[in-house]
């Protein structure tokens, strides 16, 4: 198996403030050794780990993150929101979340998100450079996105490394779709997912994960289905199944 049986959703996004080196801090406490994070660009290109479009839900800014500057980091609270606990979490760059992560021994499901007036090309150009010079294990990586066309760019720049499409429905006709990527592995909606397209996305040798499953009774439903992985915002319902183990665009929001 790539990545592992519970996966912490943008580092335990329940127990912590999405997406911050914070929440990876915590994730690793837990013993969850596999996080899912976000990566996308603000206006001057720089990368860096966040999930939403506007700044409003996040931090203590207001307006959208593409008219951010690397400069304009510095003055924005990504941990306040959570708790005063984790007060004066920056929006970290890429490259830094990068080197405590694999400082940290830590698997990555990293997840290039875009929106609509991003530069794929250039972001995704970037993403690799990023990888190459803070990321040595890549068989602990596996990079998955809603777009297609991010994902035949990266694989066209670096075929050998691990990629999985993202779904919130598995569309009639997926195979023919994405048989042309070098996928390993297909992330669905655990709402939308059925026990039939279970059966046939491991039946064409692929890997299956599931966001974002934050009810236990839910996720055991999906093992039984066959399910590899669950993608969790909150890791302590699966300790079961992580405590002492080893180490075109479908459209969606994960």
């Amino acid at each position: 198996m790539i990545a592992s049986r519970v996966i912490a959703h943008r580092g335990s996004a329940l127990l912590a403030p999405e997406n911050t080196v914070g929440a990876m801090r915590l994730t690793r406490e837990l013993g969850v050794d596999w996080v899912e994070i976000d990566v996308q660009s603000l206006g001057d290109g720089t990368l860096v780990v966040f999930h939403d479009e506007h700044l409003g839900r996040l931090t203590n800014g207001l307006g959208p993150l593409r008219a951010l500057t690397r400069q304009d980091l510095a003055g924005l609270d990504a941990g306040s929101h959570f708790s005063a606990d984790f007060a004066g979490e920056p929006i970290p760059l890429l490259e830094d979340m990068l080197q405590y992560l694999a400082q940290a021994g830590m698997g990555l499901n990293l997840e290039l998100k875009f929106y609509d007036d991003a530069d794929i090309q250039d972001a995704v150009e970037k993403v690799v450079r990023a990888l190459e010079t803070q990321w040595s294990d890549f068989g602990r990586l596996l990079i998955s996105s809603f777009w297609t066309r991010a994902l035949e760019l990266m694989s066209n720049l670096r075929p050998t490394w691990q990629y999985g499409q993202l779904c919130v429905e598995l569309p009639q006709g997926w195979q023919s779709r994405v048989g042309h990527l070098p996928l390993v592995s297909i992330h669905c909606h655990g709402d939308s997912l059925t026990a039939r397209q279970a059966a046939d996305i491991k039946a064409a040798g692929y890997e299956l994960y599931v966001y974002t499953v934050n009810d236990r009774a839910a996720g055991e439903r999906l093992f039984e289905m066959g399910v590899d992985g669950v993608i969790t915002d909150d890791p302590t319902l699966f300790s079961s199944h992580f405590q002492g183990a080893g180490r075109t665009r479908y459209g969606g929001s994960e």
